[in-house]
């Protein structure tokens, strides 16, 4: 499915069909103003799917985002694996996805799902509405994953984005 990313960040809804149909994690939802920890980030079956490619395939999957989707190549600071990001330019809100590979052959490690917001759209994410965007993401994913979700303000490029991020692992069995 593709669907055009500036009207696919105007609803959350949509958004959330829109994004992870688009990086085969079907429903992350991603609010254009706030972020809601009732609503579901990561589904289980979505995160396996995503955990069992290898990062040939990932990066099949990033040069077809870019290619037919819009999507810009998120630089990052290591080789582990292609980032894509995507805005809204009427709303600027954007959205990343990076899996993180540990070497060519095998799965991800980590899968990092980015929320970047216009600069004041938080003051600071707080200690309750963390651990609530944890406990329902945790609870969607089920025992097979672990997550920690971050806050943080970046000032480039202008005017800046606050960024939220969901690290999703495969827990230790």
């Amino acid at each position: 499915m593709a669907l055009d990313a500036a009207s696919a960040v105007t609803g959350p809804r949509r958004a959330l069909r829109w994004i992870f149909a688009a990086v085969l994690l079907a429903s992350l939802i991603v609010p254009a103003t706030i972020v809601d920890p009732q609503e579901r980030i990561v589904s289980e079956r979505d995160a396996d799917r995503i955990f069992r490619l290898s990062r040939s395939q990932w990066e099949d999957e990033a040069k077809r985002l870019v290619q037919s989707e819009g999507w810009k190549v998120q630089p990052g600071p290591n080789d582990a694996g292609t980032g894509v990001i995507t805005f809204d330019p009427k709303t600027g809100v954007g959205l990343a996805v990076r899996p993180l590979f540990p070497d060519a052959q095998g799965p991800p490690e980590t899968l990092v799902v980015g929320s970047y917001y216009p600069t004041g759209t938080f003051r600071r994410l707080t200690d309750q509405t963390q651990k609530e965007l944890e406990a329902t993401t945790g609870s969607d994913l089920g025992p097979g994953y672990t997550l920690t979700v971050s806050f943080s303000i970046m000032t480039s490029p202008p005017p800046g984005f606050d960024v939220v991020e969901i690290l999703i692992t495969r827990a230790r069995r």
